[in-house]
């Protein structure tokens, strides 16, 4: 007689009805395992700030793995070591794609990171050297593709933004990664407010709020609270806007959040220079650089920019060009290359102000020079025209001209009204100092039917009482 192998026997023993009982409990006990999994990992979050590292996929298989008594994967040991220290992590993940520099799924997490960091750059060219196989799993194509719409958000290509993340979102809702799904909620609702689409940009912010406060995820609750009140700031409703920024402070300082209140008392800041209350404003951004206050860096950065701005306006700009230093120390510190772009920019507006054109010459003429890299948010349509009013203030007609069109053709190719109208308006003062009273009204037109098109009223007056 033939010997049978043991699962035959088993098999023998028990019967067809007694492997399904065996297949669901064991399926039962492991769900239930995993959910329990899945709240201890999150309760270990509970009460992180800024910089902490989560990803569902990993935790749900090195759950499984440990049910069934199997050691975890490479990229799962390392996802325990980038949870508990993000620096340690990040050596030890940096020394295995050293050694697999190929390794997409060490790559997909080192991208990850790069953007929990804040480090553009890095994050950048990681996506472009990753490339995912036909065979990934789905949790992990939704990453990708989560993180490739942040990159093309920060790249101002909202189109393509949104349609990553609903796709991502879809993925991470069948699969039942809350954390994730909230993620993508709360990037859409970036999305959709900064495209003017604010009925969804409010929605989406909504269903964040909800995902985070039942996972009692309070910095991030408080996070996508303030988001509503940013998206009140772009629809000017400055009262409502402080009333969000006022509910997610409340909620930091009932958790001890000291590094996420930073941020939003900067955004709530930006909103009471918004409605030219600068000397509140002036309070709160001080606050925040104050050595008492356990701020981080990024919002340091952004108070002292604030701040620069504040005094620009007062024409204390010696005190602006301080601030403006400051915070360009801060965004070196953090590689945050699209905030030293924009400090550079503000002090080629001091210089401008103060009538040393040739610094702020130098300074323009390098951002435009850097205006390749893909990676930063500023623009350099903003140094086109500056330098194209430098070249107006010298009588250099023809120079400021091409200027001001390179401006403007950056500005349509990424729908900036708002900075195109300035050009249109840029060009018909040059029509009017050269007697050209036909195309400085063809311009002007052009300029107020793109300040009607997006409401700003102040705008449109300033343009009819030119015509």
């Amino acid at each position: 007689m033939q010997d049978l192998e043991f699962s035959d026997i088993i098999f023998a023993s028990i019967g067809i009805g007694g492997i399904i009982f065996v297949y669901f409990h064991i399926r039962f006990r492991l769900l239930r395992f995993l959910k329990i999994a899945a709240q201890k990992s999150l309760q270990k979050i509970k009460n992180k700030e800024r910089h902490f590292f989560y990803n569902s996929h990993y935790t749900k298989q090195t759950a499984t793995r440990k049910f069934f008594h199997q050691s975890a994967t490479a990229e799962a040991k390392i996802y325990t070591a980038l949870s508990t220290s993000l620096k340690k992590g990040e050596k030890e993940l940096q020394k295995a794609i050293k050694q697999t520099p190929r390794n997409w799924r060490l790559l997909l997490l080192y991208a990850d990171i790069c953007l929990t960091q804040n480090k553009r750059v890095e994050f950048g060219n990681t996506l472009n050297n990753l490339h995912l196989p036909f065979g990934a799993p789905s949790a992990l194509r939704a990453d990708y593709l989560r993180l490739t719409a942040l990159n093309e958000l920060y790249q101002t290509n909202m189109y393509d933004a949104s349609k990553k993340l609903s796709k991502a979102l879809k993925i991470y809702q069948k699969n039942g990664y809350s954390y994730e799904e909230a993620e993508c909620y709360l990037a859409l609702g970036q999305t959709y407010r900064i495209s003017g689409v604010f009925d969804v940009a409010y929605t989406m912010f909504q269903e964040a709020e909800k995902l985070y406060k039942s996972m009692e995820l309070s910095s991030k609750q408080a996070e996508a609270v303030a988001y509503q009140g940013l998206l009140e700031i772009s629809r000017e409703n400055y009262h409502t806007s402080e009333e969000y920024f006022i509910k997610a402070e409340e909620l930091c300082q009932e958790h001890q959040l000291v590094q996420t209140i930073s941020d939003i008392k900067n955004w709530h800041g930006l909103a009471l220079y918004l409605q030219a209350k600068h000397s509140q404003a002036q309070k709160l951004f001080q606050s925040i650089i104050s050595d008492k206050f356990p701020a981080t860096k990024e919002a340091q950065a952004f108070a002292y920019e604030m701040l620069g701005r504040i005094t620009f306006h007062a024409k204390k700009y010696a005190t602006a060009l301080r601030y403006t230093e400051q915070a360009m120390i801060c965004h070196k510190d953090t590689h945050h290359q699209a905030g030293i772009f924009e400090s550079l920019y503000l002090k080629a507006e001091i210089y401008y102000a103060t009538d040393n054109l040739q610094k702020s010459t130098e300074i323009l003429t390098a951002l435009v020079r850097n205006k390749t890299s893909s990676y930063t948010t500023f623009y350099p349509a903003n140094a086109y025209s500056l330098l194209g009013l430098i070249e107006m203030r010298q009588n250099n007609l023809r120079m400021a001209r091409t200027l001001f069109k390179q401006a403007l053709d950056l500005e349509n190719s990424k729908n900036r009204l708002k900075g195109a109208a300035i050009d249109y308006n840029n060009l018909a003062e040059i029509c009017l100092q050269e007697g050209d009273k036909n195309g400085a009204e063809k311009y002007l037109r052009q300029a107020l039917n793109y300040a009607e098109e997006i409401e700003d009223n102040e705008l449109k007056e300033y343009l009819k009482a030119k015509l």
